[in-house]
């Protein structure tokens, strides 16, 4: 009964109470500037981001499909590395493949391939389904400068290019 006669206390309304606070009025549309008054001016800031991506090809690290069907005259590249320039005109990437556990083959309009060594801790693994690159001021992909961004949320900086030439195996 004691806790019946509280609640009918706590829910009626108290007379000491202030009234609600009154609904502002609506906006009035501001007067236009007088003539003798000096004029404002605005700055605006237009930034651009240019994000390029790159797609995968299949190679022995990323194809989870099954197996394809054997070939007759299957003979696998032998590649040789050599020295390749410390950058690479985004323009010309065309696609990419895993090739090793710490760096991935990038292939150019022009049918090369180089191999970029990834940073300390990166895996080609995860880059197994392309990469974004950022576009750069000068329109380039720079080793020790720029980072690559996996799919998967991975970002990488690539550590060196090596330009793979393929060699015959005359044995």
């Amino acid at each position: 009964m004691l806790t019946a006669a509280f609640l009918w206390i706590m829910a009626a309304p108290a007379a000491d109470v202030a009234s609600p606070v009154p609904v502002p009025e609506a906006l009035m549309p501001a007067p236009p500037p007088a003539p003798d008054a000096p004029l404002s001016f605005w700055q605006m800031v237009i930034e651009r981001q240019l994000i390029i991506r790159v797609p995968a090809q299949r190679s022995q690290l990323n194809n989870f499909a099954a197996p394809p069907p054997p070939r007759i005259a299957d003979v696998p590249i032998v590649w040789k590395e050599k020295k390749a320039p410390k950058c690479v005109a985004m323009r010309n990437i065309v696609g990419m493949s895993a090739a090793q556990r710490d760096s991935i083959d990038l292939i150019t309009r022009q049918k090369q391939r180089l191999r970029a060594q990834l940073n300390r801790g990166c895996r080609a693994l995860d880059f197994y389904a392309g990469f974004y690159m950022e576009g750069s001021k000068d329109g380039k992909l720079c080793e020790d400068r720029d980072e690559i961004h996996a799919r998967t949320g991975a970002k990488c900086e690539v550590d060196k290019f090596r330009l793979l030439v393929p060699v015959r195996d005359d044995d």
